[in-house]
């Protein structure tokens, strides 16, 4: 089930990323991929916040649902381009510095400070609780 927040990011997506019927066909196919950007963009978010912890049930803070949105535009301008790091033909000039996402918006993620805990470490804090 998708929560209410969630809804909301999907409509504010709708309204950056237009349905194009030449692109998408039908209209559950332009949903689909747009959750699926929401997503994505999502996991890039928390991988580049906590670089070294397990983010998998971690919900993106408030403070970053634009920045999902912005780079739910990048995934989707860039699909089919990922990871082009150089290419120029007839004035057109490519360069890419990420394989999914721009260094400026990449660079506005604070990661979390933290250390890294080995597992033997974890089964100790979590004995001790």
């Amino acid at each position: 089930m998708v929560d209410d927040s969630a809804l909301e990011q999907l409509e504010l997506l709708k309204k950056r990323i237009n349905y194009n019927e030449n692109v998408f066909g039908n209209y559950n196919v332009y949903e689909e991929v747009l959750t699926r950007l929401l997503e994505d963009s999502k996991y890039v978010a928390l991988s580049l916040r906590y670089p070294y912890q397990d983010f998998s049930n971690m919900e993106l803070p408030k403070k970053y649902k634009n920045w999902q949105l912005r780079c739910c535009e990048e995934l989707y301008r860039n699909m089919g381009t990922q990871g082009i790091k150089s290419y120029s033909e007839n004035g057109l000039s490519w360069t890419r510095d990420s394989a999914y996402i721009t260094h400026e918006l990449s660079s506005e993620i604070e990661p979390m400070i933290g250390f890294i805990v080995s597992e033997s470490d974890e089964d100790n804090v979590q004995s001790n609780i």
